[in-house]
């Protein structure tokens, strides 16, 4: 079933290619772009919006792979679940995929009730290793919303240079989802959001916290989506990923000093997030 379609074209000037092999590989695959053709190409690419299908297992299993680094928990079964439950949720593919073409998926959004996890102890793990990671000042309060009914889990994992105007789509066919199925199905009346993001620390904070097991300086997001979603997060954790540097967002620092990654939990109140999802799309459009 068809969704929506979205269109945008995408400018490559890398010098490599990335493989099939590549884009399905899951394990530490957390730098997945849209794949480039040469340094002199353009490349156009037509989107198409879907809900979540067991064809899209493989690609949505590799976005995942990179958004839980440092995680201890069954993605497979993480991907099957988010699959299996698809009314509030979207894959981004690309349009036009001839039979017998490789047909990737770009990017996969969705929120996904606690509630809806059949196998109880691949649910523990997952928010008992979440756990691991926050302060222990915080680690009763964010132990409540996870055993809560009224906690889902907000996803959105894509490749990097995705279009901007297609996140925002993403988060818009979110919020319009969630407000209609939560009229028929009191599983999706959730009060909070658990959201798993990307993020990153510049060189010089990073010195300052290297010796901590937590992050005790700001984190930062690479987009606008989630510097919006922290700003309204009741509670947030970070945690470094030892084996994932990125080239400093800062202009003026020096080219041999990278940027540390991290990920970040932000718990979002759901009313607050859906407050925001327009704020977003207007930050993300093409014309701001």
């Amino acid at each position: 079933k068809l969704i929506c379609v979205l269109v945008a074209m995408i400018t490559h000037t890398n010098e490599t290619s990335t493989s099939d092999e590549e884009m399905s590989t899951s394990e530490g695959n957390s730098d997945q772009e849209v794949p480039p053709q040469s340094s002199a190409e353009l490349t156009q690419i037509e989107f198409e919006a879907y809900p979540p299908a067991d064809e899209d297992w493989a690609g949505v299993r590799a976005l995942l792979d990179g958004l839980v680094k440092g995680l201890t928990l069954d993605v497979g079964y993480f991907s099957q679940t988010l699959i299996d439950n698809y009314k509030v949720g979207t894959v981004i593919k690309g349009a036009d995929i001839e039979e017998g073409e490789d047909d990737p998926v770009f990017a996969v959004a969705s929120i996904l009730p606690l509630t809806l996890f059949p196998d109880a102890a691949k649910l523990k793990q997952l928010t008992t290793s979440l756990l691991s990671k926050c302060d222990p000042d915080s680690t009763s309060e964010i132990d409540k919303i996870l055993s809560s009914s009224d906690t889902a889990f907000l996803l959105n994992a894509k490749f990097n240079n995705l279009p901007l105007q297609i996140t925002a789509q993403l988060y818009k066919a979110l919020k319009m989802e969630l407000i209609t199925e939560r009229k028929e199905n009191a599983v999706y009346k959730v009060k909070n959001l658990v959201m798993l993001t990307k993020s990153y620390q510049e060189p010089e904070r990073e010195r300052k916290s290297k010796r901590s097991k937590t992050v005790d300086t700001p984190v930062q997001y690479e987009g606008a989506d989630t510097a919006i979603l922290s700003s309204i997060a009741s509670h947030s954790f970070s945690w470094k990923i030892t084996d994932e540097t990125l080239a400093p967002m800062d202009t003026t620092t020096r080219a041999e000093e990278v940027s540390q990654g991290f990920r970040t939990v932000l718990v979002i109140p759901t009313e607050r997030f859906l407050k925001s999802v327009d704020k977003i799309v207007e930050t993300m459009s093409p014309e701001s």
